[in-house]
């Protein structure tokens, strides 16, 4: 069976004239089977959490600063389970989780900002703070060790929480997981290869009744779903069940979280941080996991040379409901075969670690005073700052590219034109060979009127980049 617990894998019917059994296969995202709706569902069914119906243990624990939601289920080796997003809950664990409680005590819990947390930002929603909000609670909990299990953008948070606490971890097991690297492969995308013009059509509009005011997220969430977004990360067709619980219950977070996270995270390289991990890992990958493309596994592979890999045939981005009698028989073994690790194992390792973390962490960090500076004192003190900064240190860079960009679009999008071009163009300046660059300067030109500033840039863009067709696209128009 593909799905047990609550989703029924199929209707068995019983013929009575020969009392032969029937398996009508669940519908799948390779059906190619277009569905619009005939109207919006503005009533969503009040369905009560599975958290109350499975009748696990449920606190709140106190961390210092904020209370974070947990529930903890089962005997054994402690495994906690780490949702993805930014911004998703522990919810879209249950009931398949409970199928590790037999040989794991399974720990779930909301992030900060999200589920039923607090949503307390502290020094600010940052990926540091959610990996140390981690392990606070991992000490509240009285645990010395566990298992750090991460599923999509939490395989990315249990990445880094096993780099800056091993001696925590007693295995590390990664489900459709962020990559932390930086790679064009990974820029590539799946997701809308199945979903027929009329669903996107139909989705399109959905997106635009929201916008207008017109239907609550909620109502978003639900609809699309059922016009055939599900398409994107799902393999098997969720029951209107399931989507109306995912609705409720699995994407609850504070204003401005999922942008704020996903900058903060996305902007870490990884590359050959695993080379000599100690720390045993398991890789787990869908076959069918349309967010990024097939490449992405074997990239991520690579980057975990050590590790355990396990590709399911017959499985999207969430891979433990898709198989989970294959998946939790794999991860009993997985958590059956752990061993000691030797701390000058974990010594050596980290060096290596920080080697290549540290000098990352200090861009970082630069980079948030100087974008604090920006926002308190002025865009003209932070370009005097940005001389002064590369005159004094010509080997160090004072931000990122990707964190410039995001701080541009984000004057961009409040309208102070005259900053967000000068912000783009600080980029430029400091990274003259990306094309992105060019890119965000040429639009941000465009957005004031001035067509030939927007040309110049949109052309050094393509040059750099002659696959850049949405450059192509608007340069045509233009002229």
């Amino acid at each position: 069976m593909k799905r047990t617990f609550l989703i029924l894998v199929g209707i068995l019917i019983v013929q009575a004239s020969n009392c032969q059994v029937i398996e009508l296969k669940k519908e799948t995202v390779l059906d190619n089977i277009s569905h619009v709706e005939d109207s919006i569902h503005y009533h969503l069914d009040s369905l009560p959490r599975l958290c109350d119906v499975l009748g696990m243990k449920k606190q709140f624990i106190n961390i210092g600063d904020c209370k974070l939601y947990c529930e903890t289920e089962g005997q054994g080796i402690p495994l906690v389970v780490i949702n993805g997003g930014p911004g998703g809950t522990h919810h879209y664990f249950h009931p398949w989780f409970s199928q590790a409680k037999d040989y794991c005590k399974v720990i779930y819990y909301d992030q900060r900002g999200c589920g039923q947390s607090d949503f307390k930002k502290g020094n600010g929603y940052t990926f540091k703070q959610a990996i140390d909000d981690l392990d606070k609670l991992r000490q509240k909990l009285g645990i010395e060790k566990w298992i750090v299990c991460g599923y999509s953008y939490g395989g990315a948070l249990a990445q880094y929480y096993t780099t800056v606490y091993p001696d925590a971890v007693s295995g590390m097991v990664l489900i459709g997981s962020a990559t932390l690297l930086h790679d064009e492969i990974l820029n590539n995308s799946r997701e809308y290869d199945y979903i027929s013009k009329e669903e996107k059509h139909r989705i399109d509009s959905i997106y635009k009744l929201y916008r207008n005011g017109k239907i609550t997220f909620l109502q978003l969430l639900y609809n699309k779903e059922l016009n055939g977004d599900w398409k994107r990360q799902n393999y098997y067709k969720p029951t209107k069940e399931e989507l109306i619980r995912g609705a409720l219950y699995e994407w609850v977070n504070d204003k401005g979280f999922n942008q704020t996270m996903g900058n903060s995270y996305g902007r870490y390289d990884f590359k050959h941080v695993f080379d000599s991990c100690p720390v045993p890992t398991l890789l787990c990958e869908g076959k069918w996991d349309l967010t990024w493309t097939e490449d992405k596994a074997k990239l991520f592979k690579k980057n975990h040379p050590n590790a355990d890999f396990e590709l399911f045939e017959e499985s999207g981005h969430s891979i433990y409901c898709d198989e989970p009698e294959l998946f939790f028989s794999r991860l009993k073994k997985f958590a059956m075969s752990l061993k000691p690790i030797s701390q000058d194992e974990i010594n050596n390792w980290q060096k290596q670690v920080n080697k290549i973390l540290a000098p990352q962490e200090e861009l970082f960090e630069n980079e948030v005073r100087f974008f604090t500076l920006i926002d308190n004192d002025g865009i003209e003190k932070a370009i005097i700052h940005y001389r002064d900064f590369k005159l004094k240190n010509k080997n160090k860079i004072l931000f990122s590219e990707s964190g410039m960009n995001d701080m541009g679009y984000s004057y961009l999008s409040k309208k102070e034109y005259e900053i967000a071009i000068k912000l783009f163009e600080m980029n430029v300046e400091s990274f003259p060979d990306s094309w992105n660059v060019y890119d965000s300067l040429g639009e941000a030109y465009l957005a004031i009127g001035n067509k030939e500033k927007a040309i110049e840039n949109y052309k050094k863009s393509i040059a750099l980049n002659p696959d850049n067709e949405n450059g192509k696209k608007i340069l045509k128009e233009m002229e």
